[in-house]
């Protein structure tokens, strides 16, 4: 499967997740240290926009203002925002252009990568925060792993982005081992 694939698979099943999540949720706890279902939803949310900028051809802004979630309707500000960071990735030369991350320049489809990564890991974060079904699609946990074996090392961990890897059992699930290469607890 192509990593295009791949990524809208990935946006649509965290967006099922984000359709799942209920007003009375928004203050729980995640796996992300720090982090309620409704930060969590601002990060995913907050990502695709950023994302659909990059893509664009402009220089990605971590600190770009989000819409008040508890204003709105979650799943829209996020089936809006996987609808433009979509629509950008399909522009003519957008796969083929270097992108303009905060820590330096790189590929279109190493930075869609990166998103997708984070788009999928996250999902899992707001279903287990939320109470629901947590099983990773087996195809995308595997795009997963073979993009997070590339991408964390120990020195990207050391940033606090992802926490150390959790033991995995040998014969564990590839959506298991994603999360536990990772740093989470499946």
């Amino acid at each position: 499967m192509d990593l295009t694939t791949v990524y809208e698979r990935g946006l649509a099943a965290t967006g099922r997740v984000v359709d799942g999540v209920k007003p009375e949720q928004l203050r729980n706890p995640t796996p992300c240290p720090d982090w309620d279902v409704r930060l969590l939803l601002h990060h995913v949310i907050g990502a695709n926009w950023m994302f659909a900028g990059v893509a664009a051809g402009g220089t990605m802004d971590p600190s770009g203002d989000m819409p008040e979630l508890t204003a709105l309707e979650p799943s829209a500000v996020y089936a809006e925002s996987a609808a433009a960071v979509l629509d950008a990735w399909r522009q003519p030369g957008a796969l083929e252009r270097r992108c303009h991350l905060s820590f330096g320049d790189m590929p279109a489809r190493a930075t869609m990568a990166i998103h997708f990564l984070d788009t999928l890991v996250h999902g899992w974060d707001l279903a287990t925060a939320t109470g629901q079904d947590t099983t990773l699609d087996p195809e995308l946990a595997g795009a997963g792993m073979v993009i997070a074996e590339g991408m964390i090392s120990d020195a990207l961990r050391s940033t606090g982005a992802f926490g150390p890897a959790v033991p995995w059992a040998d014969d564990a699930p590839v959506g298991e081992r994603l999360l536990a290469f990772t740093g989470r607890r499946p």
